[in-house]
């Protein structure tokens, strides 16, 4: 009889993510079946037993790959390692009775909007906040939230998207950039919810994740982690897992996590929990997503921390197995990016051998080939972060240090792009 597989529906962007699923579902015994929209070269044969190449978009196309695996494989889980397919493992995972978040909260999970909605009943832990759709609703909203606040898409993910508004002169810039950009013609992302906006209270203090699982209504926390981000449109840039804030602050965000997981309603997967901390150590949500934190959190920081690693969990959960428990870190672990400073065609990165060179330092990732198009934000949110670098040390300062010293060796050489109307 065949051995059973795990359905991974698309992987993460870089090989070191992905590798690090694929290898999470061998070492627990199982297979993998792909079902994705780009499959990437050189996976594993023995352990990825099924390929299915289709528009993960289309339902019929999904479907139709599903019962090819399964008409081949014993099928014990499905899972997914983005935002984008959280609602689609949902649907499935009920389609084959396997465990996974029910399609409602998977449903709130993907849309800022009705999470804050489900928390209403909690208004201390969530900003004030209101939908946008049309010009006019972020008018009368700002008259009752005020400056400064946010705004962004209900339904973006990886910092997509995110303006900060200062006064009225940011208004009308960041609705016509957002309501272009919200367009399933843009990025296919948005097409259940197009032009579909939330206007918040604007949150101070530190940033953080919370890595955990939910497997039969028992809430998991694995760690905290800290996070840097960029001005002016808040991306990501840097992660140090576990958190150096003080145990009776972190004993506020876990209770915190177990409230909104409740709340919310997830059951049976993992969770990428956001929220800020103010000078009062008062904490409120950013966002609670179904899946597995990106950025290498999940893939490297967690694991390379000392606790259990996480992508191994991922598929245990997925199967109905309980998460393996968690212990306390015996080291830190981070990552920065390496990011561009304007629009252009990556040439390369020099000092990559120098980067790697200080001690430390673990791996270094390329998100962009040479070739590639950057483009800065707000015409491109991605395209911006050429790589990564992962470090570990005895001491959050250190992986710091290490992090800060290993990207400051790193020169990007971007030329002009061509100007096509010269």
């Amino acid at each position: 009889m065949p051995s059973p597989v795990i359905v991974y529906l698309n992987l993460r962007r870089t090989h070191l993510e992905h590798g690090a699923a694929i290898e999470a579902a061998h070492r627990q015994g199982y297979g993998v079946a792909l079902i994705a929209d780009h499959v990437p070269p050189g996976l594993p044969r023995h352990v990825v037993r099924a390929v299915h190449q289709v528009d993960t978009y289309d339902p019929a196309a999904v479907d139709g790959a599903v019962a090819a695996i399964a008409a081949e494989h014993p099928v014990a889980g499905v899972v997914t390692w983005s935002d984008r397919d959280v609602e689609t493992v949902s649907r499935l995972a009920a389609r084959l009775g396997l465990p996974a978040p029910a399609p409602e909260a998977a449903r709130i999970a993907r849309n800022k909007y009705l999470m804050r909605q489900a928390l209403t009943g909690y208004p201390d832990l969530i900003p004030r906040f209101a939908r946008v759709t049309e010009w006019s609703d972020l008018l009368k909203a700002l008259a009752e939230i005020g400056y400064p606040a946010v705004l962004k898409p209900t339904s973006g993910s990886g910092s997509k998207g995110i303006f900060v508004l200062r006064d009225e002169a940011d208004l009308r810039t960041a609705f016509d950039e957002l309501i272009r950009y919200t367009r399933p013609d843009v990025d296919r992302v948005f097409q259940d919810n197009p032009n579909e906006l939330i206007v918040e209270e604007f949150l101070t203090g530190t940033e953080h994740s919370v890595e955990g699982f939910v497997s039969d209504g028992e809430v998991t926390i694995v760690g905290v982690t800290d996070k840097e981000t960029s001005e002016p449109f808040r991306l990501e840039i840097g992660h140090i897992h576990p958190s150096g804030l003080s145990a009776a602050t972190l004993t506020k965000i876990h209770d915190f996590t177990g409230l909104v997981v409740d709340t919310i309603g997830l059951d049976n997967c993992a969770f990428h929990l956001e929220c800020m901390v103010d000078a009062r150590q008062t904490v409120k949500l950013v966002e609670i997503a179904a899946r597995v934190g990106g950025d290498f959190i999940a893939s490297h920081l967690v694991g390379l921390s000392g606790a259990p690693a996480f992508s191994e969990n991922v598929i245990r959960v997925a199967a109905g197995k309980r998460p393996l428990p968690a212990c306390g870190p015996r080291w830190y672990a981070g990552v920065r990016k390496i990011m561009a400073d304007r629009d252009g065609v990556l040439e390369g990165l020099d000092g990559l051998e120098r980067a790697l060179a200080v001690p430390g330092v673990r791996h270094i990732a390329m998100d962009r080939p040479v070739g590639a198009t950057v483009r800065m934000p707000p015409a491109d949110y991605t395209t911006s972060t050429l790589g990564a670098v992962i470090a570990v040390g005895d001491s959050a300062e250190a992986v710091q240090t290490t992090l800060r010293t290993a990207v400051a060796a790193v020169t990007a050489r971007i030329r002009p792009p061509i100007d096509r109307d010269s």
